[in-house]
């Protein structure tokens, strides 16, 4: 392949004949090449959606900043259906799971409405029959060991009757079963969980955290790696 000469082409286009022409012509065509790639490449840019992205790795549970945040332009047919467009609505959101930078921040990934449904309908079951219920754990050192997705049963070991303090502990008693972590808390200062439960289940549980200590107990298959 023959080597271009920068000092031969300065002298042919300094001499005035044909192969002076023949070179501003290629040169000409050679900028118009470019040129054209450019605005492709430009209007191609100008097309793509504007979706958020997260611009670092946010842990579970975190509360949404603008810092965790931005946005980004993308080719549509990598955007997800449901990808959060707005930078002002992904701020205040509360992480479900662990993201990394550069991930598309969905719907799904927050929590809310669509992440309900989205566990409900891999379930087979409505939206409707289910409510996320925050629940404080006797034994916050297990939190850790939560994860998002996680089936858990809720259980106690406070007794029945009014007078259960009185009495030697009972044994442990199940207030409800087959829920779903969604968030975890970590730190020193975080107690929690966030449950999805059924609303029947949701509403006993509730209910029982004003008196009793609860704590919850691995059950799906998730944990065991089915």
């Amino acid at each position: 392949m023959a080597s271009f000469n920068f000092s031969s082409s300065l002298s042919t286009l300094s001499t005035p004949g044909y192969r002076r022409s023949v070179l501003m012509r290629r040169l000409v065509a050679g900028l118009l090449i470019i040129c054209a790639v450019l605005l492709a490449l430009s209007g191609r840019a100008a097309k793509d959606p504007q979706v958020v992205v997260f611009a670092r790795d946010v842990a579970p549970g975190t509360v949404l900043s603008a810092d965790d945040v931005e946005l980004r332009s993308l080719p549509s047919n990598i955007v997800p259906t449901n990808a959060v467009t707005d930078h002002a609505k992904a701020e205040g959101q509360v992480i479900a799971a662990a993201a990394s930078a550069g991930e598309v921040l969905t719907t799904t990934r927050i929590t809310g409405p669509d992440l309900v449904s989205s566990i409900a309908h891999a379930r087979g079951a409505d939206a409707s029959s289910f409510t996320l219920v925050p629940v404080k754990l006797a034994e916050p050192d297990i939190i850790p060991m939560l994860h998002h997705g996680d089936e858990v049963s809720v259980v106690t070991t406070g007794g029945d009757s009014a007078d259960a303090a009185d009495t030697a502990v009972t044994a442990a008693r199940t207030i409800a079963t087959g829920g779903t972590v969604v968030t975890a808390g970590s730190g020193e200062a975080q107690t929690g969980v966030l449950l999805l439960l059924r609303n029947e289940d949701a509403v006993n549980v509730a209910a029982s955290s004003l008196t009793l200590p609860l704590t919850v107990v691995l059950t799906g298959g998730k944990h065991r790696g089915e």
